[in-house]
């Protein structure tokens, strides 16, 4: 099932990232500014995915989350195939909202399943395996997307990216069954609770609300750099829009997953299964990780940026997984879905939607040939900040436990 969500995840990673690919082809055809291309590869897709993710949630926490998720596979990757179709900036804005909307049970469900199926003790490995997931479908869509946009036209990649999560759907529905709720959880299993409630253990929890603050910061700014540094590429370095995908596949893809895997199987060890523990490795990670990003953007030849991206790519494989395996280890099995549906929508409508759009207007803002130079480096001290939230975190849970 670990392999299935992961795949999932892929594929849904796919998706989401295609705008990324063909923002310099979509700016060229419709004729957008870097704000319009920030709003169709952020808000589009965020909005809609938060206005959908607390229902997600909820039925996460009361229905069989297999058949969930399998649904919403199949749904998402038909409405990603309907952007080959779109002929305006409306158009093509309307399909990535329906993608939004569909996506939003796949992350809360899909951790909620594995937080049932291992025990906390080796909850940050599989949780770091399955958001490689988020690496291997970049490295693929830049990979593929860029080979496909040297043979066909933009249109394309969003057909083609559709098929797989259909075939991943029926998979998941036919070879999987529902884990038992709570079952690595201390105690007798408790009933769901409503939003209410869950809002409520948010907000009695100091470690909680400073591990979801950091995540949803360290997220937006990696997202933000998938969307713009294609762009950044071709703007500062002169290199062509095709081979600037294909070369951000092969860093973020490779980088990321190795990253995302390593820091897993570390953190397990280190941690053991503490959350205090495990909220120190993105604490760290973040605060390299800015320092890394700063020096890409100031890097003066092609060859250094590459480096330093490369290096950046790490280290958000180094924080994802360890991010997330600290909410889920923060909260009972009742209310996994909710929580981490709240978490979701900080995640991707304040991080993702936000910093990705924050980074396309402070370029029009700055403006200039150099403006997207500025606009990333100013998204990068972002990091800073969720360093500070983790470390918070960290310390938050450190007293929770003493008590």
């Amino acid at each position: 099932m670990l392999a299935l969500l992961a795949l999932i995840y892929v594929a849904g990673s796919i998706d989401r990232a295609v705008p990324s690919v063909i923002v310099e082809p979509l700016k060229a055809e419709f004729g957008l500014s870097d704000g319009q291309l920030g709003f169709v590869t952020g808000f589009a897709y965020s909005i809609p995915y938060a206005l959908a993710v607390l229902p997600a949630g909820w039925l996460i926490d009361r229905f069989h989350r297999r058949v969930l998720l399998s649904a919403a596979a199949a749904i998402w990757s038909v409405l990603t195939m309907a952007g080959a179709a779109a002929q305006n900036f409306l158009t093509l804005v309307l399909a990535r909202m329906g993608v939004g909307v569909t996506e939003a049970p796949a992350s809360p469900g899909s951790l909620s399943l594995i937080g049932d199926l291992f025990p906390k003790e080796r909850r940050t490995t599989a949780i770091s395996l399955y958001y490689a997931g988020t690496a291997t479908g970049q490295m693929i869509t830049f990979l593929v997307g860029g080979w496909l946009l040297l043979q066909f036209s933009w249109r394309t990649l969003f057909f083609v990216a559709g098929v797989p999560g259909i075939i991943l759907a029926l998979l998941l529905f036919f070879t999987c069954r529902e884990p038992k709720r709570g079952q690595y959880d201390e105690g007798e299993a408790k009933p769901p609770v409503s939003y209410r409630l869950a809002f409520r253990a948010i907000m009695d929890s100091k470690s909680l609300r400073h591990a979801i603050v950091g995540n949803m910061l360290s997220t937006g700014v990696s997202y933000a750099f998938l969307v713009w540094t294609i762009s950044f590429l071709v703007r500062i370095h002169g290199v062509s829009h095709e081979y600037a995908a294909i070369i951000v596949g092969l860093c973020v893809g490779l980088m990321m997953m190795v990253g995302s895997v390593v820091t897993g199987i570390f953190t397990d060890r280190h941690a053991r299964g503490n959350a205090a523990r495990i909220a120190q490795v993105p604490a760290l990670g973040t605060s390299i990780g800015a320092v890394i990003g700063i020096a890409m953007c100031l890097m003066p030849s092609l060859t250094g940026a590459l480096v330093m991206f490369g290096l950046f790519a790490f280290f958000m494989g180094i924080n994802t997984g360890p991010g997330y395996t600290t909410i889920v280890t923060m909260t009972g099995s009742n209310m996994r879905g909710s929580i981490l549906s709240i978490a979701k929508i900080a995640s991707v409508l304040i991080g993702n939607g936000g910093l990705a759009f924050f980074t396309g207007a402070a370029s029009d803002l700055i403006g200039g040939p150099e403006s997207i130079r500025w606009a990333l480096m100013l998204t990068v001290f972002f990091l800073f900040w969720a360093s500070f939230h983790f470390t918070k975190a960290s310390r938050a849970s450190a007293h929770e436990q003493a008590d």
